[in-house]
């Protein structure tokens, strides 16, 4: 029963300031809170650094103090101590503490015990909360949420009852998501039958699109169970009318022809394959449908057959099925995509001289078609597969030279410079690269060519050929590798004592590509900066009264809106709007996943309108969910059509937040790091999704993989350290900030090789530093992982969004 770690059940309004001192800098610090956006306090750095742990407040701390750090704390996914300082104010006497932050704190209690998987303990706050007070509201959501307690503890009649008093006392809100858990628990119970109704109540009931249709699969699974096939089928066909997504509803489909199949329904069945293979001849599913259709000795057009084979990667198939219809069909009726796909089907298979024979079928036969190109490049690369390279290269160089203007012409010529520099041919690469930047400028190709044989040329100390190849891509190029261009064609002028040259060159790259990175780098170089250098004064404040309204003046103008009064609270409408409604209580009840999806659902609803997006994010950042705001905000700045730092810093704050900056601020000013630097880095890392998980298993706000958890809890000490701990946001930023600051002390002091080597490794960080010399420049370049080379130029473009957004003016 895994739930979301970095949300927090109920926000309170406004936030104590704070204040620390960073690298030196004069600060200005306000703690964010945008609903409502509340007076600013403006706070100067002191000397004193901020500890990082939430304090326990004693008995003397005012309760709406106590209350706000618990809440806070549990945020922030320190579970502790939320539950103590809860304590600590239900301990006081009844007088001392208001009767509304009493209900705080112990309905508080109970949602704490719960998120730390403390069933037992989260059974025992909430049974005591619905039995001592008498707000409806909290008392209905406690029920539900003792509901879940009882499901961590498998005690599903407990639950069952739970969950029925939730729905008695707060009905119509989230009842399809109740009758869903009720329904678990009876299949838990092994009382199919209930279950079984539940799923359908749950079905009938409220809720968003994309969880109706997960629903409606489980439900069709239950009725399978227990052989009631034509139910079954009913809620796929329900899906189908509703999806939109080819592959899903492929498979659906073949679900449901299945279901028949297995019932012994041929008939319907076999009618359910034949149109799923008409209908997806490019999916897996139509393949499997095409496989059923052919054991019940139904006949399958052989082009068609074979279409569907390619997609499932049954070559042999492929090959016999085409070869039966080039049998069947006159050679003037045979589409050359035939051939196409022959030869990638003999190439897969390793029968190299076939592959070619099929390829130049097309060549010969066909000399006008639109594959004719293609045809040409599959034979080059059938010949680098079969490992003869230089007959690849040759066979791609001959393309360029005999037919030019076919649309492939670059592409071999791409191909062949690369290939050659594979094999340590330098000169033959850097030749091939300049003769496609000077024949077909400006496509995909030439531009990545001719920076590939600059950099080459470059690192060999050919200084006169690379500023040549650079100057052709500058020259030839656009946007992002126009501006590389000009940047190191700056740089060369540089080494060759042309400082105006390297001016020139400089301002050119700087506005090829705005706010990329070679334009931000080349603007650094021409104004004198060193990279990753903070603005001399911070102000962290954005959603004071005054940037509020400058942003609702500047929607007013860019959207000719003529909404009245303030414009951040959400619409009526909105607030009125089901999916809003639902993920409110959902997150209410900390069913924070069912929560977000309800959410994502209204916001790409509203992804044309702009106050709907301006007010989304605004409340998105409020209760906790940063990605989503940050999604809304950026689809917001998107429509206007402008880049991030030109929209008013209220707005751009909301798309570049500064989440856990309570988190950050403090332990930022401990090892002496840029907090700016930080938040790009949890930016780029999570989107400040606590729970974010990568394909490599990085975990959490600053995505920290497992065996580095391990070590840096070592390092520190951390006591009881578990991997699962690394989604706990306190905890995450804790060790990935200390693990950023050692790669920095690692690499004195250089913010590019930290960077590469918290995302690539340390090992490797140093090499490319060898390599480069120390050249900020030239490291990017030597990096040879492309999502680390990536990263670091990620990360340096967001830090210059943060440092314009939160630069004091």
């Amino acid at each position: 029963m895994r739930r979301l770690l970095t949300l927090l059940v109920a926000l309170l309004g406004g936030s104590g300031a704070l204040g620390c001192a960073l690298l030196g800098q004069q600060v200005v610090i306000v703690t964010p809170t945008p609903s409502p956006p509340p007076t600013a306090t403006f706070i100067v750095a002191t000397s004193t650094p901020i500890p990082s742990p939430t304090p326990i407040p004693t008995p003397t701390v005012a309760p709406f103090v106590a209350i706000h750090e618990a809440n806070t704390a549990l945020l922030n996914g320190d579970y502790d101590a939320a539950v103590k300082v809860y304590r600590t104010v239900l301990e006081q006497s009844a007088l001392a503490v208001d009767p509304s932050l009493r209900t705080e704190a112990a309905f508080g209690l109970g949602v704490a015990a719960l998120r730390e998987g403390l069933f037992a303990d989260a059974v025992s706050a909430l049974t005591s909360f619905v039995e001592t007070h008498t707000d409806e509201v909290r008392v209905a959501r406690a029920y539900f949420l003792r509901g879940d307690a009882h499901l961590g503890l498998s005690e599903w009649d407990k639950a069952i009852a739970d969950f029925r008093e939730y729905l008695r006392r707060r009905p119509g809100v989230i009842d399809s998501y109740a009758h869903e858990r009720i329904g678990d628990s009876y299949l838990a119970l092994g009382n199919t039958a209930e279950a079984l109704k539940s799923y359908d109540q749950a079905v009938a009931s409220s809720r968003g699109l994309a969880p109706l249709m997960a629903l409606r699969e489980k439900l069709a699974a239950g009725y399978l169970n227990v052989g009631q096939v034509g139910n079954a089928v009913a809620q796929y066909d329900a899906i189908l009318e509703d999806a939109r997504n080819a592959g899903y509803r492929a498979s659906i489909a073949l679900a449901a022809a299945q279901a028949l199949d297995n019932a012994g329904n041929s008939a319907l069945a076999l009618a359910r394959y034949q149109d799923i293979v008409a209908s997806y001849p490019e999916s897996v599913a139509g393949y499997r449908a095409m496989q059923a259709l052919l054991q019940a000795g139904t006949s399958i057009d052989h082009l068609q057959r074979a279409r569907l084979s390619f997609v499932a990667e049954d070559y042999n198939d492929v090959i016999t099925a085409l070869h039966n219809y080039t049998t069947d069909t006159p050679i003037a009726k045979i589409d050359p995509v035939v051939y196409m796909m022959l030869g990638r089907a003999y190439r897969e298979l390793g029968n190299f001289q076939a592959a070619n024979t099929a390829f130049e079928t097309i060549l010969s036969q066909y000399p006008t078609t639109a594959y004719f190109g293609d045809a040409w490049l599959e034979q080059g690369r059938t010949l680098f597969v079969a490992g003869q390279i230089d007959a690849a290269i040759e066979r791609y160089q001959k393309l360029a030279e005999a037919h030019p203007d076919v649309l492939q012409a670059a592409e071999a010529l791409w191909r062949a410079g690369y290939l050659y520099s594979t094999q340590g041919a330098l000169e033959q690469s850097l030749a091939t690269f300049e003769i496609l930047g000077t024949k077909y400028p400006n496509t995909t190709q030439a531009m990545d060519g001719l920076f590939r044989a600059g950099m080459a040329a470059l690192n060999q100390g050919m200084n006169a050929r690379a500023q040549r190849l650079f100057a052709l891509l500058a020259n030839g190029g656009s946007g992002e590798l126009k501006a590389a261009g000009y940047l190191w064609l700056g740089r060369l002028y540089q080494l060759d004592n042309q400082p105006e040259q390297a001016r020139l060159a400089y301002a050119e790259a700087a506005n090829a590509d705005p706010g990329g990175y070679y334009s931000l780098r080349a603007g650094d170089l021409l104004n004198g900066r060193a990279p990753f250098v903070p603005p001399p004064r911070l102000d962290w404040a954005y959603n004071t009264p005054e940037y509020v309204a400058q942003a609702e003046q500047w929607m007013r103008e860019r959207f000719s809106l003529t909404a009245q009064g303030v414009l951040w609270p959400l619409s009526a409408e909105l607030a009125a709007d089901p999916r809003l409604v639902r993920g409110g209580e959902l997150f209410a009840v900390a069913a924070y996943d069912d929560a977000i999806g309800e959410f994502t659902a209204l916001t790409d609803d509203n992804r044309q309108n702009p106050l709907a997006l301006y007010q989304l994010a605004t409340h998105f950042q409020s209760i906790g969910l940063y990605r989503q705001s940050i999604e809304a905000a950026a689809r917001l700045i998107d429509l206007a059509q402008i880049r991030t730092v030109e929209a008013p810093k209220y707005i751009a704050a909301l798309r570049f937040p500064i989440a856990y900056h309570d988190l950050v601020l403090p332990e930022a000013e401990k090892y002496k790091l840029d907090p700016l630097l930080v938040f790009s880095l949890i930016r780029q890392e999570s989107l400040f999704q606590g729970v974010a998980t990568s394909s490599a298993q990085a975990q959490g706000l600053m995505q920290i993989i497992p065996d580095t958890g391990a070590y840096i809890a070592m390092k520190l000490g951390w006591p009881n350290f578990q991997n699962s701990d690394l989604y706990r946001p306190h905890i995450n930023v804790t060790f990935g900030i200390y693990y950023l600051a050692e790669q920095l002390q690692t690499f004195d002091g250089s913010v590019y090789a930290a960077l590469a080597a918290y995302n690539g490794g340390p090992g490797n960080s140093a090499e490319w530093l060898r390599i480069s010399n120390g050249d900020p420049d030239l490291f990017v370049q030597a990096i040879t992982f492309d999502e680390t080379r990536t990263y670091v130029r990620r990360i340096y473009e967001q830090y210059e969004t943060y440092s314009a957004i939160y630069a004091a003016r």
